[in-house]
């Protein structure tokens, strides 16, 4: 039985497919229970699935960091990306990324990043899917006060 993370998490992911125009990231920021940040991007094709994997985590970084969070806990369904980042790896095609990572990590006083199951990054993943494909260029956050609608 896998824990929970601690709260602030973030939970990132991206869609990628073959000869697409158009690549799709999302991320789900949970502050406190019942208190979330839905984000997803549309962004041009990237070169691969990886790069997708990695501009979505910058994007939620930058998010997070305009919250005022700088103690967070990133999550990814991408174990690539997860070593990448945790093992410092040396991917030249990924050196652009690499330096921007770098700058944000700085930002941050508290910062991990950890492999999550799919299956528990099944929102991250809707979001993703769907900002791939509108098939255009955008970005869109909702914030989630943490109001609960009363239940029929």
């Amino acid at each position: 039985m896998e824990n929970e993370s601690p709260y602030p998490r973030c939970q990132v992911d991206a869609s990628w497919v073959t000869n697409s125009p158009f690549s799709g990231g999302g991320f789900v920021l949970e502050l406190a229970p019942g208190t979330v940040t839905y984000g997803s991007i549309g962004m041009d094709q990237t070169l691969s699935p990886m790069h997708a994997e990695f501009t979505i985590l910058l994007y939620a970084m930058k998010n997070s960091l305009q919250l005022g969070v700088i103690s967070m806990s990133f999550e990814s369904d991408c174990l690539q990306l997860v070593k990448l980042i945790n093992d410092e790896e040396d991917w030249p095609a990924m050196a652009s990324e690499w330096n921007e990572f770098i700058h944000l990590l700085f930002l941050f006083t508290v910062f991990s990043i950890s492999f999550i199951a799919r299956e528990r990054n099944v929102r991250a993943d809707l979001l993703a899917k769907g900002a791939r494909s509108k098939n255009s260029i955008f970005s869109h956050v909702l914030c989630n006060s943490g109001m609960v609608s009363p239940q029929s």
